[in-house]
């Protein structure tokens, strides 16, 4: 044996980068087993994860996306950099708490002028005192249900700040079906899932941090430690 080990070359990193994405051949899976894989998929524009997993699936067909929407075994919720992405009800679960600080970082960063002196802790309360009757809300109707106790900051500031980071919600169906053009309303992942977010761990540990990185790392292959925070907005990677 020589000793050395081999090097791939920029053409083999390409490719291999490409399989890892599935995006070199066609794979023969499950539409909730390939957003696993991706560990989620970029869904902001609601039809993006229709051509993102064409590109990717044998045979795809759309409702095989829309049906996994509607039985709820995947979710369109803020997570990953504050985004709207796509991801399997588990790995939602699994994941939110990690997420927290770094979804109300991303609101104050766009609205700190404007929730100076709100307590969040009391904004989340209100929050899901409203979300109890388990009605779907947009943002604006939930902002403006609590907006007599807070009027200053506006319903956009409330909004934001109670539907994508303080209250872990799905965006529901029909948003993100197949050809179909609805309004983002949201229930807790709680109420849509029929189980509660997994508990914060324990300090000095970090379970689903280290999950993240092997995840990220089957699906993109080599990367940095920036590249892999630039994907999912965390800190302490």
């Amino acid at each position: 044996m020589s000793g050395h080990t081999p090097v791939l070359g920029i053409r083999a990193l390409n490719r291999a980068t490409l399989a890892r994405q599935l995006l070199l051949d066609r794979a023969d899976l499950p539409v909730p087993d390939a957003v696993a894989h991706l560990g989620g998929m970029q869904a902001q524009e609601p039809q993006e994860p229709f051509v993102g997993l064409w590109s990717r699936l044998r045979a795809f067909r759309p409702p095989s996306l829309s049906d996994r929407l509607t039985d709820r075994r995947l979710v369109r919720t803020h997570l990953m950099r504050r985004t709207v992405h796509l991801v399997t009800a588990d790995d939602v679960l699994a994941w939110r708490s990690r997420h927290d600080a770094m979804l109300r970082q991303k609101v104050l960063g766009t609205y700190r002028r404007e929730l100076t002196g709100v307590d969040l802790a009391e904004l989340a309360a209100a929050g899901r005192e409203v979300m109890s009757d388990g009605e779907p809300r947009s943002m604006g109707e939930l902002a403006r249900a609590v907006a007599g106790r807070w009027p200053a900051p506006g319903p956009r500031a409330l909004g934001e700040m109670l539907a994508a980071a303080l209250i872990p919600m799905a965006q529901l169906p029909p948003r993100g079906l197949w050809r179909t053009r609805a309004g983002a309303r949201y229930l807790p992942l709680s109420d849509w899932l029929g189980r509660d977010v997994d508990p914060p761990s324990p300090p000095g540990t970090d379970p689903v941090g280290r999950a993240l990185v092997r995840r990220y790392l089957t699906a993109f292959g080599p990367a940095a430690s920036a590249d892999l925070r630039a994907w999912c907005g965390l800190a302490g990677l």
